[in-house]
């Protein structure tokens, strides 16, 4: 029994075909998305595509945040402040069938393949959708999320990290990220789980994809200039391999707590704008 394991697809319609294209040949029995589906330049052909295959889905906080926003519990300043300008381009390009789709998603589910270990679907950890795993970085919270399943197999997602290990008997992996890997690897990964009859193999791959093309789309359907700082930055990700989104929103709340907005995530249109003018940027293609 083989799987496609995917992440983090993030509306990226040219890296999940390039996926699908490379695992064409490969007799995959079943897909499992482990969320954050939609967030990102192609929304509504990311939730058809999506739809038109045969796999297991959970949502991931970018889905989330759409859903909040929808329901009016997201904080009055995403309908205003630039630094959510982001989020409100994708809630404008996401049709109603696509608020739909992901509302009927669960957080997480259990995958029960034959005689095959039982998996267990998370996007961040058992625990919480935004909670990072990583078995080098965070150790202890792996341990602890795994003590937590019934499952001998966890899949993760969120931190567009790939890897995998074995813990106290589970097998824990994150198959990496569709769009924006953040390792240095430029392309969509992803991950082949093959049942062996006593335990699952797990090998990590990426798909190269035309780059050009998803920077034409970030332009042509207005993300990348609405989207503002936001977006530029998650670009480059895609881009470059490595991460310049958190970096920039570090260095936004950093002017903004200087200037008397400590503890909070609202970051005042002004402040932003001064990040963007004054953040050292890389250079773009």
């Amino acid at each position: 029994m083989r799987l496609l394991v995917m992440a983090d697809i993030h509306g990226n319609v040219p890296a999940l075909e390039a996926v699908l294209a490379e695992t064409a040949g490969q007799e995959i029995d079943h897909i499992i998305v482990a969320g954050d589906l939609v967030c990102g330049p192609q929304p509504e052909e990311s939730r058809q595509l999506l739809q038109s295959l045969d796999c297991t889905m959970i949502r991931g906080n970018g889905d989330t945040y759409l859903l909040r926003f929808e329901s009016g519990l997201a904080p009055d300043f995403w309908r205003t402040s630039k630094s959510f300008a982001t989020i409100r381009w994708h809630y404008e390009h996401c049709s109603s069938e696509t608020l739909a789709f992901l509302r009927a998603l669960p957080e997480q589910t259990r995958v029960d393949l034959g005689d095959a270990q039982a998996i267990r679907v998370v996007h961040g950890s058992p625990r919480h959708p935004t909670e990072d795993l990583h078995p080098l970085l965070a150790e202890t919270a792996l341990e602890a999320a795994l003590a937590t399943l019934d499952e001998s197999a966890l899949i993760c997602g969120h931190t567009h990290l790939p890897w995998q290990a074995q813990v106290n008997g589970h097998l824990a992996l994150n198959p990496g990220a569709v769009s924006a890997p953040l390792n240095g690897q430029v392309g969509a990964q992803y991950a082949l789980l093959t049942w062996r009859g006593r335990a699952w193999q797990v090998e990590h791959r990426l798909a190269a994809y035309d780059l050009q093309r998803i920077r034409r789309i970030y332009a042509e359907n207005g993300m990348l200039e609405e989207g503002g700082a936001f977006s530029r930055a998650w670009l480059y990700c895609i881009e470059s391999g490595w991460d310049l989104v958190n970096p920039f929103l570090d260095y936004a709340r950093l002017l903004a707590d200087l200037a008397g907005y400590a503890g909070s995530d609202y970051v005042p249109d002004a402040i932003w704008e001064q990040a963007e003018a004054t953040f050292d940027w890389p250079d773009e293609r």
